[in-house]
């Protein structure tokens, strides 16, 4: 438990690095032809890029990188779903701090859900007891077995 609670201190404290938070997904056609895009966060980064003028990695069999994020003044979850808060790395970099790493997104559905699957059969720990120690509120976290 000691390492959730010191993992989500340091998330929190902007002590992990940007590339920890990447996901990639490799375009299997042209991102215009996706008739779905809106629901897939590297087809929206790669419309996006192309539309600032970047051409290289935005073709077919590339991987896209990106990163689940809110926009600054807003919170966690309200900007939209994922897809529409999908960022390239580096216009993270680049747009001086308009858009903020969702801390919440990555403990909520990227490591709450592992850990609490590899500790469900240890005794004394609870789904709840993890989201707290996740500095999640347990009362809205989804669980799945």
């Amino acid at each position: 438990m000691l390492i959730l609670i010191q993992v989500q201190e340091e998330m929190r404290n902007g002590q992990v690095p940007l590339e920890k938070y990447v996901t990639t997904k490799t375009l299997t056609k042209p991102p215009e032809a996706y008739p779905d895009a809106k629901n897939q966060p590297h087809v929206l980064v790669t419309q996006r890029l192309k539309q600032q003028g970047y051409s290289s990695g935005c073709s077919v069999g590339d991987t896209i990188p990106y990163i689940i994020c809110y926009e600054q003044g807003g919170s966690s979850g309200s900007a939209g779903g994922i897809a529409q808060r999908a960022r390239h790395p580096e216009e993270l970099k680049g747009e001086q701090g308009t858009w903020l790493i969702d801390i919440d997104y990555y403990l909520s559905q990227q490591i709450h859900p592992v850990v609490s699957r590899l500790c469900a059969s240890i005794q004394g720990t609870s789904p709840e007891r993890l989201a707290d120690c996740s500095g999640l509120d347990s009362s809205k976290v989804k669980y799945t077995s």
